[in-house]
């Protein structure tokens, strides 16, 4: 049977001061009415029942989730029993529904990205799970043809047709690819070989239990303890050791520990124009608003202007005048402000290193 885990642990601080450690991006409102993890809940269920979507998040979000996706039942929802890397939720994830079903095939899709081509992410996902069913030991990725030259994303090299499935081309995974320079990015825009990877990964249950057996040992062991331990149910003690268990697992993302010594050729790839954007900072915000509107100039909350362009305004009750800007992000919230060049949105980063040096903590 086919399962999908939505992932929802993740930080998304990239969108600061608006997200933050204790309310991230996927629980915000950034490009409808609805926030980004319910837009992720409705385009899944378009691919596969309800009552197969599962949650993956930690303890500290589970509340959050509960109120925005009330219609998603308790036993679907699989707490990291405390905060780690993308392997280890990777690894405990796929036990849980391994536990479940052993002939589950598994994909895992981020909470936060924006998708507009919805129809076309239902089908990829559908060839995607009937790719897995015809190569059940292979990785199966959903690449994102790209639109423009993007630095901040890791890409995909593909190599050769393996199959067609749904009269969609299945491709082998030549190579994964770092973040490039611009030269580069633009010359992987030029070639129709590249892809953006979205971390879209498609895979058996059994499989990524044999991946970890065999390429991370001493997360695989705890894993097995901790399913062990969940088995025979019990009470606070229990959940503290499993809690104990969680936190000496391998702490690293799953692209390093496991896909990074796959055989090539048991990794493959269909690629999909599904109108995508990890919403990665503010300035790619404002690209994937920018789309829907007449003008330049975006804005949320009270705010007038006068001969301004290309500025994104996100604010709250507080009306924001701006008299002649030209690419400048301006957030406001209760406790924090921020205003950037829209062309360095990215290095949000390094200000909340900043704030981290200078134990500013309470900004974060």
């Amino acid at each position: 049977m086919n399962y999908a885990v939505i992932m929802a642990g993740g930080t998304g601080t990239r969108l600061w001061p608006m997200s933050r450690t204790g309310k991230p991006k996927q629980f915000h409102k950034l490009v409808s009415d609805k926030t980004l993890i319910q837009e992720t809940y409705d385009r899944v269920k378009k691919a596969i029942p309800e009552k197969n979507i599962f949650i993956s998040t930690n303890v500290k979000y589970e509340e959050e989730i509960k109120a925005q996706l009330p219609e998603v039942p308790a036993e679907n929802f699989i707490i990291e029993p405390a905060k780690r890397n993308t392997a280890p939720a990777l690894a405990f994830l796929a036990a849980q529904i391994y536990r479940k079903d052993k002939d589950a095939i598994i994909a895992t899709l981020a909470s936060d990205h924006v998708v507009s081509n919805v129809d076309v992410f239902a089908n990829s996902m559908k060839t995607a799970f009937k790719t897995v069913e015809k190569y059940p030991d292979h990785l199966v990725l959903v690449g994102i043809n790209p639109t423009r030259p993007d630095t901040g994303l890791g890409y995909i090299k593909m190599g050769s047709v393996r199959s067609e499935i749904d009269k969609e081309r299945v491709f082998e995974v030549d190579k994964f690819l770092e973040k490039p320079d611009l030269k580069m990015a633009e010359k992987y825009l030029q070639s129709w070989e590249y892809l953006w990877n979205a971390a879209y990964y498609f895979f058996t249950a059994k499989q990524a239990m044999n991946w970890f057996k065999e390429y991370v040992p001493k997360t695989h062991k705890i894993m097995m303890e901790i399913d062990a331990l969940q088995a025979k149910g019990g009470n606070g003690t229990t959940a503290t050791k499993i809690k104990e268990l969680f936190q000496k697992s391998v702490d690293e993302q799953f692209e390093f520990a496991v896909i990074e010594k796959l055989n090539p050729k048991k990794v493959l790839v269909i690629p999909a124009d599904l109108g995508w954007s990890d919403i990665g900072n503010w300035g790619t915000l404002h690209d994937v608003l920018s789309e829907n509107y007449s003008s330049t100039m975006i804005s949320k909350g009270y705010h007038l202007d006068v001969n301004s362009e290309g500025c994104l305004v996100y604010g709250g009750d507080k009306m924001i005048a701006t008299i002649g800007l030209k690419d400048i992000v301006i957030v406001d919230t209760p406790d924090a402000i921020m205003i950037a060049n829209k062309n360095k949105a990215q290095d949000v980063k390094k200000l909340l290193d900043k704030f981290k040096e200078e134990g500013k903590h309470l900004y974060l």
